[in-house]
């Protein structure tokens, strides 16, 4: 265990940080706002082959939460860009509505004209995937809350044994660099303790399975519960250590996205997502954090993702910006999902956290699965003792066909078969 210093007086809001308030904790109990809930019926509308989608409530929060986060506020005689591409200081408003989302644009379930499940025609928007949540995470060995009693694998073992394909990595400023832990102090035992070190996990593990399918790394920045304030000049480090460990040729970013378009997003609505097969053996980053200081720093205040090497996260209100690509949601958010497939964004939900009752994890699983989430993040990616749920996707290989947006005739074997 690594008990990184913090002052006697902060720890206080830490533990409190563990608590049952849901504007800060959610079922995963750390700042974000995870899914959990029973689901209840409702069938949203999409472009994409239609799939019912169950509505659930889920919490959310500034940081991670995956619902709709508030407008934030500009200081009084400032005109700033917003998070949702605006200049006004006011609410800038709803983006696309996603009754009518992009009605007219490109089918959500098409990027070409495919019409089997080879693999040589198969896109990222066609995959469904497993994914872990505060990936790196061991139980500590007094867990102050319930929500931090679990451990994971180590990251190469979960790609290899679990299936898992997108990850979630917790950042700190320490004295030797960036880190990676949850809370200090209280919960910060990982199974790789530094940002560089995990990743040269995850690329060992790459290098040895080039076919394999790209992973995604969710990356938050976690400065609040846990070492130095992270800065500007700090998340141009944190690009230099994705691009000192993973090489362009391993790396998928926005401007690879993007190419000869005006924009990520207008290379979506021509092109689509890269074929599967193009874009074997890669890895794409993702910041998790939305409007905070930290996102608006990293889009150069929501403007612009060029020359970076991560992709940024786009709440709803932010789904037609030119830089929006991929998004995290409740699993039971029907019209924001609805509206994300038809920009053709990748969707990311968290499922299950530790302490929640099986029978929740398993209804927002479900949910999840039917509403055609692209990645699927959990606190158990495999059974585990005294538990009854786990996340069992036994149609993939280790990835499953998306039961919205891939052709009929996908299989999980084209999708990726090691």
């Amino acid at each position: 265990m690594h008990l990184r210093s913090l002052p006697a007086a902060s720890l206080l809001p830490l533990f409190l940080a563990c608590g049952a308030d849901p504007a800060l904790t959610g079922a995963a109990g750390d700042s974000s706002g995870d899914a959990g809930t029973a689901a209840t019926s409702a069938s949203p509308t999409t472009t994409a082959p239609t799939t019912t989608a169950p509505t659930t409530t889920t919490a959310g929060s500034a940081s991670e939460g995956q619902t709709t986060s508030p407008g934030t506020t500009d200081a009084p005689g400032t005109t700033t860009t917003g998070p949702d591409g605006t200049t006004s200081t006011g609410d800038p408003g709803s983006a696309t509505d996603a009754s009518s989302a992009d009605a007219s644009s490109t089918d959500a379930s098409s990027t070409g004209d495919s019409s089997t499940g080879a693999a040589s025609e198969l896109t990222l928007e066609h995959i469904q995937v497993k994914g872990t949540h505060n990936s790196y995470h061991l139980k500590p060995l007094i867990p102050f809350d319930k929500s931090h009693d679990y451990s994971h694998a180590p990251l190469d073992e979960q790609l290899e044994s679990q299936g898992v394909r997108a990850f979630e990595l917790d950042v700190h400023k320490g004295l030797g660099g960036l880190e990676v832990y949850h809370i200090t102090v209280i919960d910060a035992v990982s199974t790789c303790d530094t940002f560089g070190g995990c990743l040269g996990v995850i690329k060992g593990w790459s290098d040895a399975h080039p076919q394999h399918l790209p992973i995604t790394v969710w990356i938050e920045i976690k400065d609040q519960t846990g070492g130095s304030a992270i800065g500007a000049g700090d998340l141009d480090g944190l690009d230099d250590v994705v691009r000192g460990v993973f090489p362009a040729d391993k790396l998928l970013t926005p401007d690879d996205i993007q190419g000869d378009h005006a924009s990520v997003q207008d290379a979506l609505a021509g092109d689509g997502w890269p074929l599967i097969d193009s874009v074997r053996g890669q890895v794409l980053f993702v910041l998790l954090n939305v409007e905070d200081t930290h996102a608006a720093n990293y889009t150069a205040n929501y403007t612009t993702l060029a020359g970076r090497a991560m992709f940024a996260r786009a709440t709803p209100k932010q789904f037609n910006l030119p830089w929006a690509a991929i998004a995290k949601l409740g699993a039971g958010d029907a019209a924001d999902i609805t509206a994300a497939h038809a920009a053709h964004l990748l969707i990311a939900t968290n499922v299950c956290g530790a302490g929640e009752a099986d029978d929740a994890c398993f209804a927002t699983l479900d949910t999840a699965k039917a509403a055609g989430i692209h990645m699927l993040k959990d606190d158990f990616p495999a059974a585990v003792p005294n538990k009854a749920y786990w996340m069992d996707l036994p149609d993939g290989n280790p990835a499953r066909c998306n039961p919205v947006t891939a052709p009929p005739d996908c299989s999980s074997v084209a999708l990726e078969d090691l």
